[in-house]
């Protein structure tokens, strides 16, 4: 076995004993039990939706977080669990750690085929240590999923361009057609995908045979037909438009602007998903009663918003969720771009990486309100590590290599700070992790994952206690969300003037001493 294939299989194992320790500290966060629930119904062969509030972001491919529970009950018949699914999602979890080695290995294999194998392993080292993507991968969530398929569907678009046979157009297609399995968001990969071709073709002064252009494109529409439908099992497929009960302003003005005959060629479980979404982001965080929204208050620089959203959310979000060192890496990386690489070289290679990276920030920014946290970005990150990893190509002397070392060296330290719990990280731009909630607020921090660590904490601090509804002198622990109030039911309201002395599961509880 080669050096290379030694280093890059330590990493993977690494990435693994790191997750496995990561996933039994980890309490069952707030997602995780639908997305289970939805995983479930679909390895029994049913896709519908049921509940909006629930069902309207899950998606098929958690079918294969629910393998091991459907494991267990073939070979323990009338098998009874009475821990309400908790050991099922804990098991679940390693189905994700397991499907996201897959991301470390294409990150690998496509840098090195861009800039060669050393810039693959460092790439692929950035994958296995990015805090977000561990956080991702230890969970039963669409998160990491969504990461593999993005990359996914840009590696073997850059192959189909760059080599435009049958064969890598197939490929292309199948990823993206199985990406809309995985994340209702990479809808908008099509967009994407449509943009590159664009600028590829008359960037480079390509010709295009329009006889071949059309059957490649019935091609891709039947192949995206077959798979996306397969996918939800055929439910419902070409059900009358005027069947659908809508929730959305913009599938309601569809509805009204077609016959109601008209029968819609997608699954009713695939377009339902994608209404239930595009309304729950319609009406946004933190309304309760009826509308009543999918996720609380976004929140972020102090400030809140019931139903809103701020357009700087994913600046300052992706500010302090990257490593600093990842920060001064990219930045090293485009000096380089710039002064040596030619506008055709970067429309040939890095346009797919690049591209995806600022249209979902673009968009995500000033057209989205589902403001939850960095988990909902977390896909742009293997691109742009397989970017950073070009750096490799020009780092030739000592004192480069030095500061190469030394800035991964700071990396490793930045992030396995947070080594059971990296949901919650944020970078050094935040040095008393206390308040970090004031910067990132409080979807970047707690995703109720730090019951455990909250135990542990009462146990050994028995003169703290769980802070009561009223005013009370003594030394308290409280939620952050609950601290935050993004559900406006102002349980806590008489803990806002108080400022609080530490933290429990690096922010994800506050700890305050009440005299």
């Amino acid at each position: 076995m080669s050096k290379q294939k030694i280093f890059l299989a330590g990493i993977i194992v690494l990435y693994l004993l790191n997750g496995i320790y990561s996933i039994r500290h980890l309490s069952v966060t707030f997602d995780e039990g639908a997305h289970f629930s939805y995983g479930i119904r679909v390895l029994k062969g049913d896709a519908e939706k049921y509940n909006a509030e629930a069902d309207n972001s899950k998606m098929p491919i958690s079918a294969l977080n629910a393998i091991p529970r459907a494991a267990d009950q073939i070979f323990n018949k009338g098998l009874v669990k009475t821990d309400g699914g908790q050991s099922d999602v804990l098991n679940g979890r390693y189905i994700t750690l397991l499907f996201s080695v897959l991301t470390i290995l294409l990150v690998f294999t496509w840098a090195k085929q861009l800039y060669g194998v050393n810039a693959g392993l460092f790439a692929a080292f950035l994958m296995g240590i990015c805090p977000n993507n561990l956080a991702a991968a230890t969970l039963v969530t669409t998160d990491a999923y969504s990461s593999f398929f993005l990359l996914a569907s840009m590696y073997c678009l850059w192959r189909y361009c760059n080599n435009a046979t049958t064969k890598n157009l197939v490929w292309f297609t199948a990823t993206l057609a199985i990406s809309q399995l995985a994340k209702q968001s990479l809808a908008h990969v099509y967009v994407i995908a449509l943009i590159a071709l664009c600028v590829y073709w008359f960037g480079l002064r390509k010709k295009i045979n329009y006889g071949i252009f059309f059957k490649r494109l019935l091609l891709f529409i039947s192949i995206s037909w077959l798979l996306v439908n397969a996918g939800f099992l055929f439910h419902k497929t070409f059900m009358p438009l005027g069947g659908y009960h809508f929730l959305s302003h913009a599938f309601l003005q569809l509805q009204q602007a077609l016959p109601a005959s008209f029968p819609v060629p997608m699954s009713k479980a695939f377009v339902a998903g994608l209404d239930m979404a595009k309304y729950y982001d319609q009406i946004g965080g933190g309304h309760t009663g009826n509308p009543e929204s999918s996720f609380g208050n976004v929140t972020i620089l102090g400030h809140s918003s019931t139903g809103g959203s701020f357009w700087y959310y994913y600046f300052v979000t992706i500010f302090y969720k990257t490593p600093i060192a990842i920060f001064i890496l990219l930045g090293w990386a485009l000096y380089y771009m710039f002064k040596k690489d030619s506008v055709q070289s970067f429309i040939k290679n890095e346009l797919f990486l690049f591209l995806p990276v600022v249209y979902f920030v673009l968009f995500m920014s000033f057209l989205y309100n589902t403001q939850c946290g960095i988990r909902h970005m977390v896909f742009i990150y293997p691109l742009l590590f397989i970017f950073i990893s070009g750096l490799l190509r020009h780092v030739n002397t000592a004192k480069q290599k030095l500061v190469l070392a030394a800035v991964s060296l700071y990396l490793l330290v930045s992030v396995l700070f947070y080594y059971d719990n990296y949901f919650a990280y944020t970078n050094e731009f935040i040095i008393d992790k206390t308040v970090a909630f004031k910067k990132v607020g409080s979807s970047n921090i707690n995703f109720n994952q730090g019951q455990w660590y909250l135990a542990q904490y009462l146990q050994a601090h028995p003169e703290v206690q769980y802070a009561p509804t009223a005013p009370q002198k003594g030394k308290f622990v409280v939620l952050l969300d609950e601290y935050m109030d993004i559900w406006n039911d102002h349980e806590y309201a008489w803990l806002k003037p108080y400022e609080p002395v530490g933290n429990v599961a690096n922010g994800c509880y506050l700890i305050f001493d009440i005299k």
